[in-house]
């Protein structure tokens, strides 16, 4: 995300392989907003923009074409495909905002990942010291709060998941350092979390004048339990990757400097398996959220006879005679 992204200094043997050469552009923390709109802007952006409002929703076409080539990236973000099926995304933070340009080629490549047929999974991930740990940029979100209405984006899914069309393909984070305010809500967003064991977590909105409306007090909620959630949210306090593992927010901590690792090593476990088995698992799982268990329920069945009739179910038993591993490829 511009002004959400940073150069790291720990590399593992994988992280050389993802993280290419930085042509990092600095910006400017120089503008003529004063401190009180600056406060202001940062209090209620996230409200006007992530949760971004049915305006948006109902301005995006039914369906919109697969896109031909990786959306233009604001220079912070580094994209690479690995092993040709997993979407790599770096975020360097250059300074404590997060601006407008780094949602929405965040949103763009969320929108690519499942538009693409030969991506499976995508592994976010921060080049430098911190995840995302600051707020929304008072100068580039303006004219979003100015107008109440997100700017039309085709081909975007929003990064937070706040608003439909929801991501259908799985999104493992992979985080260190600052994980905090917007950037606990899009780590809230992925579907499996790795946090290296010096990350701090912290959910602070309340202690700013406002409250986290990208999410947060839905899926931190679902996630870790009420009281858990509301303890945090409630008094802005910080917590560790211990905690974290203890409300089931954390699927695994490891050493600083090995998240990206066990993060990647996940997701060639997921572009591994079935393509239409792991999509029916989020929609069904999304279906159950959205619509209620019942109607998820009365889904199931269909969709497995739907799914008997694949060439990836039938590649399972062709791999089981000839005792190979199965190559899926989503048909």
């Amino acid at each position: 995300m511009t002004g959400v992204l940073g150069e790291g200094n720990d590399r593992s043997d994988v992280s050389r392989q993802v993280h290419p050469r930085q042509s990092a552009e600095q910006f400017s923390e120089t503008n003529t907003v004063g401190l009180h709109r600056r406060a202001f802007l940062a209090a209620g952006a996230t409200a006007a923009v992530l949760a971004a409002g049915q305006s948006f929703a109902q301005s995006q076409p039914p369906v919109a074409p697969a896109p031909t080539s990786q959306p233009a990236m604001p220079s912070n973000v580094k994209v690479e495909r690995l092993d040709g099926s997993i979407l790599a995304i770096g975020i360097r933070q250059d300074n404590d905002s997060v601006e407008l340009s780094s949602v929405i080629g965040l949103g763009r490549l969320m929108y690519m990942l499942d538009h693409d047929d030969a991506l499976r999974v995508a592994v976010l991930y921060s080049q430098g010291p911190d995840f995302v740990g600051g707020v929304l940029d008072a100068v580039s979100w303006a004219p979003v709060l100015r107008t109440g209405r997100f700017p039309d984006t085709p081909q975007f899914v929003n990064p937070v998941g706040t608003i439909p069309p929801r991501r259908e393909k799985p999104l493992v984070v992979a985080v260190q350092g600052k994980c905090q305010g917007a950037g606990h809500e899009l780590f809230l967003a992925a579907d499996v979390r790795v946090a290296a064991s010096n990350t701090v977590f912290a959910q602070p909105e309340v202690t700013r004048g406002h409250f986290p409306a990208g999410g947060a007090p839905i899926t931190f909620v679902r996630e870790a339990g009420w009281a858990n959630a509301m303890r945090y949210m409630l008094t802005g306090d910080e917590w560790g990757a211990d905690e974290a593992y203890r409300m089931g927010l954390v699927q695994f901590v490891t050493p600083p400097g090995k998240q990206l690792d066990r993060a990647i090593e996940v997701a060639r476990k997921i572009s591994a398996a079935a393509p239409l088995g792991i999509r029916a698992t989020m929609n069904s799982a999304h279906r159950a959220l959205s619509e209620g268990q019942e109607t998820a329920y009365a889904a199931l069945f269909p969709e497995l006879a739907r799914l008997a009739q694949s060439d990836d179910h039938e590649e399972y038993f062709r791999a089981q005679r000839e005792k190979r591993a199965p190559a899926f490829h989503g048909r």
